[in-house]
């Protein structure tokens, strides 16, 4: 038996190309349909337009990647990406006609099914798998049995010990929840990560998490208002009308997410407001359904009214490192999508490459499930040992959302090692919490990283170093 941990993208498209291909497979979620894919709006990037070419968009991957992709990743990815939406399509899925633009890419290469593709998406893929037959299970997965580097097993809360397991893929998501203004949902904490980390997996990258630029909040609901508002000509105002942006870079609102963000926070800390200027789309509700049934609840006009904005924390570009293959150090134990970092997005991601990562990864692991396991590589860094602390008797009392409030003052856009080492103090690598060991992880690898590079930054070291083209890698410490 497979088993796939986790109902986004990554998880249910590898649980259909599994059960196609003639696995035995069951999804075990703690939400069905938490998570970013039922929320993800904008679509998935894909060469395939006469103009453009998988090595086209490579370049763009990579560009925006800021000097930390691998390579070899980015190519397979841009290369496969078409065959994995042929698959997506071939199972009955139907995108909308055109290609649209978002930020970073050079080409209109994002395929889309409304303003709201990751919901579309995720209901379609969901749909098949129980139609396939493959059981969805809501259920907490609380601890990785893993003897001799290999995945023997899982404990789950409401099932207790799991020991038919010959595979197991981890596709749980990131962990944008963890900071007090984001774009993603309550089950985005990066439990997947701490199960795989305590379990005795490599995790890289984990101070990259990219904040999305874009993110309104009217009433208390918070939306995202997708990059391909933006390509489509929305624009960025302050208070004033101002369209600050060329200030900070030549592409103005279609430069990368990292520059963006930054940008707009800056101008926040000066005393201005962002706003969202909508008027220049034509046929906006035909383009825009979601968006406009979201400003509608609201009582706002695009035609006529300014949406406030703020930058919110959106994706994990770092996680439980990978291969192509999706394997992780432990033998049979494999990571898809948020969860995993293959390598593809560098120090920074580029729009729609996230939807398209997760779908090449989940339809393409039949090819490699019989194969000779691999594992990974970590001649490209540095690796720390961390002591995992055995708390469950006593666990900390430290509530999530001050560990959000702390992570966006002290994580966030902009930081420095004071800020930092605040957290590292206050935070440790807890063995029954994972949103603080996450947290602890992340804060130390920034601080670590002396250097700004993609959507890391730091004040007190604002420039990119060649020392640090590596990665920061982390497993547990075993005496």
């Amino acid at each position: 038996m497979i088993y796939i941990i986790g109902s986004g993208i990554a998880g249910l498209s590898a649980a259909v190309a599994l059960k196609i291909a003639g696995y035995k497979v069951t999804v075990i979620t703690k939400k069905i349909d938490g998570g970013s894919t039922p929320i993800a709006k904008g679509g998935i990037a894909v060469a395939i337009s006469s103009d453009d070419s998988p090595e086209i968009h490579a370049e763009d991957t990579i560009r925006v990647g800021d000097g930390l992709c691998d390579v070899k990743t980015v190519r397979y990815v841009t290369q496969e990406g078409r065959h994995a939406i042929e698959t997506l399509e071939s199972w009955g899925f139907e995108f909308e006609k055109g290609l649209r633009l978002e930020g970073g890419h050079s080409k209109r290469r994002v395929m889309f099914k409304t303003d709201e593709t990751g919901g579309e998406i995720f209901r379609f893929l969901l749909n098949k798998a129980k139609y396939l037959g493959i059981p969805v299970i809501e259920d907490k997965v609380t601890d990785l049995i893993v003897k001799d580097n290999t995945i023997r097993g899982f404990v789950t809360a409401g099932r207790g010990i799991i020991n038919d397991a010959e595979k197991v893929v981890l596709a749980t998501g990131g962990y944008a929840y963890l900071f007090e203004y984001t774009s993603t949902q309550p089950t985005n904490i990066g439990e997947g990560m701490a199960l795989a980390f305590k379990a005795g997996a490599i995790l890289s990258d984990m101070e990259f998490i990219q904040f999305h630029p874009t993110v309104a909040k009217l009433d208390g609901e918070t939306f995202l208002m997708t990059e391909t508002l933006r390509g489509e000509g929305a624009k960025v105002v302050n208070e004033n009308g101002e369209r600050f942006l060329f200030n900070y870079h030549p592409k103005g609102e279609l430069a990368p997410r990292d520059i963006l963000s930054r940008a707009i926070y800056m101008e926040m800390l000066k005393g201005h407001n962002a706003f969202m200027d909508l008027r220049d789309i034509d046929n906006f509700d035909q383009k825009f359904p979601v968006v406009s049934a979201y400003l509608k609840r609201h009582n706002k006009d695009p035609k006529k009214d300014l949406i406030p904005i703020s930058p919110a924390a959106h994706f994990v570009d770092g996680g439980v490192r990978v291969n192509i293959r999706g394997e992780t150090s432990i033998n049979n134990l494999y990571a898809i999508g948020e969860v995993s970092d293959s390598g593809l997005h560098g120090a920074n991601r580029l729009a729609s490459n996230s939807l398209l990562e997760g779908l090449v990864f989940g339809v393409n692991l039949p090819y490699y499930v019989e194969l000779e396991w691999e594992g990974i590589s970590t001649n490209d860094g540095i690796i720390n040992s961390i002591r995992v602390i055995d708390d469950s008797s006593s666990p900390s009392s430290l509530p999530l959302e001050q560990i959000r409030k702390l992570n966006w003052e002290n994580l966030g856009i902009i930081r420095n090692h004071e800020r930092l080492n605040k957290l590292t103090s206050i935070y440790y690598p807890s063995r029954s919490r994972p949103d603080i060991l996450v947290s602890y992880l992340a804060a130390l690898a920034a601080d670590i990283r002396t250097e700004s590079r993609g959507n890391h930054y730091r004040e007190d070291f604002p420039n990119k170093d060649p020392k640090w083209e590596k990665r920061i890698y982390f497993r547990v410490f075993n005496s």
